[in-house]
């Protein structure tokens, strides 16, 4: 079969599409037949080995969605044939294993292709609202980066959940669509100061809930965004710089720094096929959906990390087998 592999740490041209076995599924995998897999800025940073993941040489990718082909004897609940998405190693290939407890079959109105860019973003994002950030109906949450894959979904399930929310982003293009979403109030942080922002629509309280994953200097803002007893989830740093957080940010303020990382959370830690249960029928509905930047072919991987390291993805980008 073929996939995308990664053989030694550098730039796109490190990326090769190459001919390795079917995946044999162990009593707890899924073998899945691929129909797309999603391109996340955590494969940006694992191709310049900046991401944990298994040693080289290995494939690509986080997730992916496909048919069901085997399941393993310890799998429950899943179906050979059934339609279904997941989050694991090696998704951007013809093939892929899955732990069974990170594969969800999905309902019949969804897309098979967009299937694919959906598990992380989506996972995510809950997370960040709920189990680690808390939100509640009411509150005023501040998402950086909006119009990115993560942000989109935020914008919209915050919005379902019932806060308020300001965008961040940097250009018209993207504050358009973090306003076609929901966001009730947009900044371009190239043009003007969020920070200020923020404080004048808040009457100086600042907001009950923070999404950032720029780091450094958006991080350091951030945190100043934040009302008392307010939280901050940091689930990210894209701009790859340090941060440099007085105590008294946090502290006097009683401001909490929360990070999170999906893929880094304790086997089990997170209720995974419950946060689904409850976004399926949010996607079903309308509330909330994928924006799919592009759809590309396995054989274009180059060229998918390219225009996401550019920052210039709105939304998801796809691979297609």
């Amino acid at each position: 079969m073929k996939a995308v592999r990664l053989n030694e740490f550098g730039g796109v041209d490190v990326l090769k599409v190459e001919d390795v076995p079917e995946p044999t599924p162990r009593p707890h995998h899924v073998l899945i037949k691929v129909d797309s897999a999603g391109v996340n800025y955590a494969d940006i940073l694992r191709r310049g080995g900046n991401y944990p993941g298994p040693g080289l040489p290995s494939s690509m990718g986080l997730e992916a969605a496909g048919t069901v082909m085997e399941v393993g004897s310890d799998v429950t609940g899943i179906s050979v044939g059934q339609k279904v998405m997941g989050m694991g190693p090696g998704g951007q290939a013809e093939y892929v294993a899955i732990n069974g407890n990170l594969v969800f079959p999905y309902p019949d109105s969804l897309d098979p292709v967009v299937a694919g860019g959906m598990p992380i973003v989506f996972l995510t994002s809950y997370h960040i609202l709920k189990s680690r950030g808390n939100m509640q109906s009411g509150d005023t949450v501040l998402v950086q980066a909006g119009a990115s894959g993560v942000g989109t979904v935020l914008i919209q399930l915050a919005k379902a959940w019932g806060a308020k929310v300001i965008a961040t982003a940097s250009t018209q293009d993207k504050l358009d669509l973090c306003k076609s979403l929901g966001a009730d109030i947009t900044i371009n942080y190239t043009e003007t100061d969020f920070e200020e922002v923020v404080n004048e629509e808040t009457g100086g309280n600042g907001v009950e809930l923070v999404a950032e994953c720029v780091g450094g200097e958006t991080l350091e803002k951030s945190v100043r965004c934040v009302a008392s007893y307010g939280r901050l989830v940091s689930y990210g740093n894209a701009s790859q710089t340090p941060a440099n957080i007085p105590a008294s940010d946090f502290t006097t303020a009683n401001r909490s720094i929360i990070g999170f990382s999906i893929g880094r959370s304790p086997v089990g830690s997170l209720d995974h096929k419950g946060a689904m249960a409850e976004l399926f029928p949010l996607i079903e509905q309308g509330k909330a959906k994928l924006i799919v930047d592009r759809i590309l072919p396995l054989s274009d991987v180059a060229k998918a990390h390219e225009h996401l390291a550019s920052r210039g993805a709105r939304g998801k980008v796809i691979l297609t087998p």
